[in-house]
């Protein structure tokens, strides 16, 4: 029987699911898509920790956790998890009330020896530092598969990316409509969540691209983001072909 119970808050899908792919192998969990639930959540249950994310509808992350502490619902570690920061931002978070603060994309050895110190479970530090790589020509982070692959079978794994796909080519049908109108600033936040989901699952050359592409969606250049989304869509193409022949997903 797992012994610690986690609550994961985020309102993105794909996030989620990774979340719970790692953290379900070895602890118990909950989830929550914004910051009211997660409140009634913590009203109902006891948590060992809460991963929260930042930048949610109906209710944000820093406004439950002030709640949530106000009204001493709970007093386990909270962590802020949040693609709209970088570490500079620490500091601010942790006067805010959070324990801990994770960038996304996170990376998953990292992010399970955060939640394993703040849940004080022993474990040995491995000292070894992971490998350079050079991103750009990689599809896919091996060291990103290998954890998930400590929790999941590799045909779940794979479904995990289908998802992405699935996802990632949702979000690339939306922007011309919205570039037909100009509307930069959603094209930007669609870049913006492709470029953490991407990051997030070690996809590489996906994550390269949509990252150029929130620059020139913020910087309003139309005629080189309409070059740049088809460069995205072809990495995901290129990425469907690797997932298809790569024997890494054999079970």
């Amino acid at each position: 029987m797992k012994s610690k119970n986690i609550l994961i808050v985020d309102d993105n899908d794909l996030n989620r699911k990774l979340f719970e792919n790692l953290v379900g192998q070895i602890w118990s969990y909950q989830t929550a898509t914004d910051g009211l639930e997660a409140i009634q959540k913590v009203k109902e249950d006891k948590f060992d920790l809460i991963l929260m994310d930042i930048q949610m509808p109906k209710l944000d992350g820093i406004s439950a956790l002030k709640q949530i502490r106000a009204s001493e619902l709970a007093t386990c570690p909270i962590i802020a998890v949040t693609a709209f920061a970088d570490e500079s931002d620490r500091a601010a978070f942790l006067d805010q009330g959070f324990d801990e603060f994770i960038t996304k994309p996170i990376r998953p050895r990292e992010f399970l020896e955060k939640i394993q110190k703040f849940l004080d479970i022993s474990q040995e530090k491995d000292s070894k530092s992971p490998d350079k790589m050079n991103v750009k020509d990689v599809i896919l982070d091996i060291d990103v598969f290998q954890q998930l692959g400590k929790y999941n079978n590799p045909q779940m794994i794979k479904k995990v990316y289908l998802d992405f796909i699935e996802e990632s080519m949702g979000i690339l049908e939306q922007i011309p409509k919205e570039l037909e109108n100009n509307n930069f600033n959603k094209v930007a936040e669609f870049l913006h969540i492709l470029k953490g989901n991407s990051g997030t699952l070690g996809v590489n050359r996906v994550f390269i691209e949509a990252q150029k592409a929130e620059l020139l969606a913020k910087e309003e250049d139309k005629s080189n983001l309409l070059s740049q989304h088809e460069k995205i869509q072809k990495e995901i193409e290129s990425f469907l072909n690797y997932l298809n022949e790569a024997t890494i997903f054999e079970s």
